[in-house]
């Protein structure tokens, strides 16, 4: 069985919460190092980035302010 092509809403992401903004470095560092196109993090709404993933959504890693 073949599954058909996604084509997910503009705004769709996935988001992985982090404990403390290290963390959010971290995996921006490891994001690159493996080869990934990544910015890096910004401090918005939190500290944190997207990413897009293969399969064409978007991942965020985020820590936030509160």
């Amino acid at each position: 069985m073949e599954g058909k092509d996604v084509q997910y809403p503009k705004s769709f992401h996935i988001g992985f919460p982090q404990e403390n903004r290290e963390q959010v470095d971290q995996i921006n560092q490891r994001l690159k190092n493996d080869g990934y196109k990544v910015a890096p993090p910004v401090n918005h709404h939190g500290y944190g980035f997207y990413v897009k993933a293969p399969g064409g959504f978007t991942v965020e890693v985020i820590k936030r302010n509160r």
